[in-house]
């Protein structure tokens, strides 16, 4: 069983300065007379838990938590809440022999918490605190009004409360969120499918494409090969004219030559 040792409320509602409440090993009990606070005690509780509804706590938005200091007083500038649980059984995983968690709360409604003065995320606190069975919005804490609701209830509803108490509900919600995750990785996954048809497609048409340039190339160093080839052709048949034209060329001079020494003699 967790136990709680005691309980620090600063500026939070009715608890202007700071206060602090001893909690014994059995039972304990707040008594006193009505406006007294009392009931600001289990606000206190649900608020420092992590519980995010401000109407359940008897406020209209989660600033109106903060003492505001009435008509005569000053207000404080935030509301703060810390509760301390004994570890020594190390129901918690940790090996702090204490535990304490605190809530604080802005007035524009922000709030911060924190584990062993340490800074930490809500879920980070849910989730501790789920290891000694306790939860926000389950049933450790009886608000006003909740038994008569308990009695109206249906038996499924019935049955849901069972669930909460026993701690089947936090594997539930576990469950569910981890269901809620493969469906985004499922969403994901389809969508990166869309994305690689699509890259497929454009892969197949840069395949064709580069398929055709690959043609184009050899077909391109083919005719220039050839075209090579057909001027070194030419070449070798015009020098082979101009060979036969010389050759000629020289013939004549010769019988040129010839006749004119005859001319001459």
């Amino acid at each position: 069983m967790t136990k709680i040792n005691k309980i620090t409320l600063d500026g939070f509602k009715s608890f202007g300065k700071k206060t602090e409440l001893l909690f014994g090993n059995n039972f304990n009990c707040v008594l006193g007379p009505n406006g007294s606070g009392k009931s600001n005690i289990l606000d206190a509780l649900a608020f420092v838990l992590g519980k995010t509804s401000s109407k359940s706590m008897r406020a209209e938005k989660t600033a109106n938590l903060i003492y505001n200091g009435g008509k005569s007083k000053k207000g404080a500038k935030q509301g703060e809440v810390s509760i301390f649980f004994d570890n020594a059984a190390k129901i918690f995983p940790t090996p702090d022999k204490v535990i304490k968690v605190s809530r604080f709360i802005k007035k524009d409604g922000a709030s911060k918490y924190k584990i062993n003065d340490e800074n930490r995320t809500r879920q980070q606190v849910v989730d501790l605190l789920a290891y000694g069975k306790i939860h926000p919005d389950a049933y450790n804490i009886i608000m006003q009004g909740d038994i008569v609701k308990m009695v109206e209830m249906s038996p499924m509803e019935r049955r849901g409360v069972i669930d909460e108490i026993s701690g089947i509900s936090v594997y539930e919600e576990k469950k569910n969120k981890a269901v809620k995750e493969l469906e985004k990785v499922d969403t994901k996954l389809g969508e990166a499918e869309i994305v690689l048809k699509e890259r497929k497609t454009y892969l197949k048409e840069l395949r064709s494409d580069r398929d055709q340039a690959l043609k184009y190339k050899d077909l391109n160093d083919k005719v220039r090969t050839n075209k090579a080839s057909y001027l070194n052709l030419q070449l070798l048949r015009q020098k082979k004219d101009r060979d036969k034209i010389q050759a000629d060329i020289n013939t004549i001079k010769e019988d040129t030559a010839k006749g004119q020494e005859r001319i001459n003699k």
